[in-house]
């Protein structure tokens, strides 16, 4: 199942970049070069010594402040970074969905697979903060942690497969509890803290069903909703309640469809990239009554149960 919601993740990554501009990676180095290209960091150093006296940065007054390269050549290099980037999103949607197979699973050197496709979404979520140009950006990495913990947490199950089988389903359940915490607290953080996309996404939700809704109403739901989700995040450190897991798969996955039911078909993919959001607390609703008939049932009924996830 959680191998299912990683690919599932990968589908989403990989048509929101693939066929539009790129991921976040891609985006950065292409806006670096193009800098580069115009010579910006000395064009303004230069402006603010003579400007403002600013020495901070040394220049020579007989610096060359032309451009690096022409534009044609800056736009070949652009598309060169944009072509390997999307290349990368294509070959990682691939693996995702090959090791969904049973075999995969059961292959140990195949963990690093997972660690390399955990790092890939966490150094996108990285330069989504370096990037800016939304607020919250720089919280990408917490807010995203259900996408790229759930690789970590295959790679460990890969890993850990000739050792104690308890041993193995509590470490993968804590790294899972982590990740829904860490995801459903940030989230909680930028409802409380007014995120435009999140009210957004309840006038559009509102609109959907005609109904009209004032900006205050909106900002008291938003605090609502960032109480409740952080709540939720420091309950389950703590505590494992199926109801509470139950809960935080219903109110993920309806977050996850606010996006088409707000936005229409291009709310789609948005949708889908939340998918660990619902599919997470889900697997430990689940793995709950797996703890609990561990300690009741044989081994051999463990083996052939665990087999399912």
């Amino acid at each position: 199942m959680l191998a299912l919601v990683v690919a599932l993740s990968f589908t989403a990554v990989f048509s929101m970049n693939y066929f539009h501009e790129g991921t976040a990676i891609g985006k950065y180095f292409s806006h670096q070069q193009e800098l580069e290209r115009v010579n910006e960091e000395k064009v303004i150093a230069y402006s603010d010594m003579v400007l403002y006296g600013d020495e901070k940065v040394e220049v020579s007054d007989e610096v060359l402040l032309g451009e690096q390269a022409s534009a044609e050549d800056g736009y070949a290099v652009t598309e060169r970074i944009q072509t390997w980037d999307k290349r990368t999103t294509l070959v990682a949607v691939i693996v995702a969905w090959l090791l969904v197979a049973p075999w995969c699973q059961r292959q140990k050197w195949l963990s690093l697979a997972y660690v390399l496709m955990a790092f890939y979404l966490v150094m996108m979520a990285l330069f989504k903060g370096i990037n800016g140009g939304a607020r919250f950006s720089e919280l990408a990495i917490p807010a995203q942690a259900t996408r790229w913990m759930a690789c970590v947490a295959l790679a460990v199950w890969i890993l850990m497969r000739s050792g104690s089988k308890e041993k193995r389903l509590v470490s993968i359940t804590w790294l899972l509890v982590i990740a829904a915490s860490l995801t459903f607290a940030t989230h909680g953080y930028e409802a409380f803290m007014g995120h435009p996309a999140f009210r957004d996404l309840l006038y559009g939700a509102f609109e959907s069903i005609s109904v009209e809704i004032s900006e205050n109403s909106v900002f008291v739901l938003l605090k609502l909703i960032g109480i409740m989700d952080i709540s939720l995040a420091l309950i389950i450190l703590f505590t494992r309640k199926k109801g509470v897991f139950l809960w935080m798969a219903i109110w993920g996955g309806l977050a996850a469809l606010s996006r088409p039911i707000a936005f229409g078909d291009v709310g789609l993919e948005d949708a889908l990239l939340r998918i660990a959001n619902f599919g997470i607390p889900m697997l430990l609703f689940y793995l709950t009554d797996l703890m609990n008939d561990f300690k009741t049932t044989t081994v051999t009924t463990y083996d052939e149960t665990t087999e399912k996830i």
